[in-house]
C-alpha cells in the first residue's frame, strides 16, 4: 500500500514542467469571466497596440485569398494600385506581399506580376498528451481532427496535416531539425518546451486583445506568452449522482467544507460495505501530473499550494504540510480507491466510486465510456473548503504553442487564433473536451448552457 508521503517526491522532481499550471487560482464560480481588472487591461492594451501597416494589409490580401476573391492562379492588382486602394505607400505592400510570398501563398514573376500559388501551404500540427486514458486520447484525437477539418473548409490557403505522437518521438523530432509547425501540449509543459528553445514568444503574433487574455490562461515562461490555452479545464470535484441517490444522501450546501466532505464520504463507506464500492478515488501511478492533480484542490483548500511569497515556488509550507496532514487522515479512515487515471475514471463511470477530482475533460470521457449525457448520472460540484475560505481551482489546460522551427510561423499564428477563438471552429472542440473558450464573449453560446459547464 502507497503511503501518502510518497506523492510529495513526484511533485518536488516535477516542479519545473508543472510551473505554468499553478500560476492561476481561480475560483470556479468566476470561471466563466475575467475579473474586470483584467478586462480593464485588456481593453487598455487593445486601444494603445498598433498593429503595422504592412500586417494589416497582409492580413486583407489574405483574406481575399481565403474566401477566393484571389483564386488560385488570379494575377493580384499591382502594388500601385493596392498602393492606392489600402492608402499606403508601395513598399508597405511590397512588404505584406513578400511576407505572403515567403508563406507559399503568392509567386513573384519578372515582367509578369504576382499571382496567387496553385499549391496550398502545409502547417503540419502535432498532439503530445501526458495522459495514458485511452479513451481521452482517442476524444482528443477525434476533437482536433474535426477542429483542424473545420479550419480548412474556411482557410482554404491552407492545408494542416495531423498526428499524435508521445513526447520522446516529439523530442526526437525537434532535436533532429524535423518538428512540426505547431505543437499541442498540457499547459504545463510550456515552460520546458520554452526552455528547450523549441517554441517562440507569441505577443506581437497574435490580436493584442486575444493575447492580453491569454496571458491570463496560457503557458508563460519568464513572462513572457508562448502557448495559448485551448479552452479552460478547471479541476473539479465530480459525483457519481446515482451512488448518493441510492445511499438516500443528499449533499450539504456548496461548496462543501472539508469536514462535510469527509463526514459524506463516512455515510457512503457504511452504507455500502462490503459491495465494493468506494467513497473517493486517487490517482497513484507513473503519470506524476495526474497523481498531482488528484490532490492539489485539498491543498488549496487550506492556502497551500505552489506558490509562496514573490513568486516563490514551495511545496514544504505550514498550509501544505496542514493538508498532507488532512489527507493522510482522510486516506487511512476513508475508502479510497487508488489506481492509475484511466482505472479510476472506468469505475466512477461504472458506479464504484462516489467522487474523483479530475479535470473539466472528464465530460467527455465518461459520455464517451456510458454513451449517456454526462449530466444523466454525474456531476460537478465546487471543491471543497476549509475554514470558510473561497472554493478554488488550478486549470489543466490544452495549449497551442509555434515551434520556433516552423518556416511559416505567421500562418501559424492565424491557425493559432482560428482554433482558440473563431466561433465556427472551436465550439466542438470545446464542448467535446468539456472546456470553457478563454474568450468569454464565447460563453454565450448555446453550446454551454448546460449544467455541467462552471457558472
Amino acid at each position: 500500500m502507497q503511503n501518502l508521503s510518497d506523492f510529495t517526491s513526484p511533485v518536488k522532481e516535477n516542479l519545473t514542467i508543472l510551473r505554468a499550471a499553478f500560476h492561476n487560482n481561480n475560483h470556479p464560480k468566476d470561471c466563466r469571466r475575467l475579473h474586470s481588472s483584467t478586462i480593464n487591461k485588456t481593453l487598455m492594451a487593445s486601444s494603445i497596440r498598433y498593429k503595422p501597416l504592412y500586417l494589416q494589409v497582409r492580413e486583407k490580401l489574405l483574406a481575399r485569398i481565403d474566401t477566393g476573391n484571389y483564386r488560385s492562379g488570379d494575377t493580384i492588382p499591382s502594388e500601385s494600385v493596392l498602393a492606392e486602394e489600402f492608402g499606403t505607400s508601395i513598399s508597405t505592400i511590397r512588404q505584406a506581399i513578400s511576407m505572403l510570398a515567403d508563406d507559399g501563398l503568392l509567386i513573384k514573376k519578372q515582367g509578369k506580376g504576382t499571382y496567387v500559388s496553385e499549391q496550398k501551404t502545409h502547417l503540419r500540427l502535432a498532439t503530445c498528451l501526458d495522459t495514458i486514458d485511452p479513451v481521452e486520447r482517442e476524444l482528443i484525437r477525434q476533437t482536433v481532427s474535426e477542429a483542424i477539418g473545420t479550419f480548412q473548409n474556411q482557410y482554404s490557403s491552407l492545408a494542416v496535416e495531423y498526428e499524435f505522437t508521445d513526447k520522446e518521438e516529439l523530442l526526437h523530432r525537434i532535436t533532429s531539425g524535423n518538428a512540426p509547425d505547431i505543437l499541442h501540449f498540457p499547459s504545463y509543459w510550456t515552460s520546458y518546451f520554452a526552455s528547450l528553445g523549441a517554441c517562440i514568444p507569441l505577443e506581437g503574433l497574435l490580436p493584442a486583445r486575444l493575447s492580453e487574455q491569454q496571458r491570463v490562461y496560457g503557458g508563460c515562461c519568464r513572462d513572457t506568452l508562448y502557448a495559448v490555452a485551448w479552452g479552460r479545464c478547471p479541476i473539479s470535484l465530480f459525483v457519481n449522482k446515482q451512488i448518493l441517490q441510492q445511499a438516500n444522501i443528499k449533499l450539504p450546501e456548496l461548496p462543501m467544507s472539508l469536514d462535510d466532505f469527509s463526514a459524506v464520504c463516512q455515510t457512503l463507506d457504511d452504507f455500502y460495505k462490503g459491495h465494493g464500492i468506494s467513497s473517493y478515488g486517487v490517482s497513484v501511478s507513473d503519470n506524476r501530473a495526474a497523481d498531482f492533480f488528484s490532490l492539489y484542490s485539498f491543498l488549496q483548500a487550506f492556502g497551500g499550494g505552489f506558490l509562496a511569497g514573490h513568486g516563490k515556488q514551495m511545496i514544504d509550507s505550514p498550509e501544505d504540510a496542514a493538508a498532507f496532514r488532512w489527507l493522510r487522515q482522510f486516506i487511512r479512515t476513508r475508502r479510497v480507491y487508488r489506481a492509475d487515471m484511466p482505472t479510476i475514471r472506468q469505475r466512477f463511470a461504472q458506479g464504484k466510486i462516489a467522487f474523483i477530482s479530475d479535470s473539466s475533460r472528464l465530460k467527455g470521457c465518461l459520455e464517451a465510456i456510458t454513451g449517456k449525457a454526462f449530466e444523466q448520472n454525474f456531476e460537478v460540484v465546487f471543491n471543497p473548503i476549509h475554514n470558510n475560505v473561497h472554493s478554488l481551482s488550478v486549470n489543466s489546460n490544452h495549449a497551442l504553442s509555434i515551434c520556433s522551427q516552423s518556416r511559416h510561423q505567421t500562418l501559424a499564428a492565424e491557425c493559432l487564433g482560428a482554433l482558440v477563438n473563431d466561433e465556427r471552429i472551436c465550439h466542438a472542440f470545446y464542448t467535446g473536451t468539456g472546456s470553457l473558450p478563454v474568450n468569454s464573449q464565447l460563453c454565450e453560446h448555446s453550446n454551454y448552457s448546460s449544467q455541467f459547464f462552471i457558472r
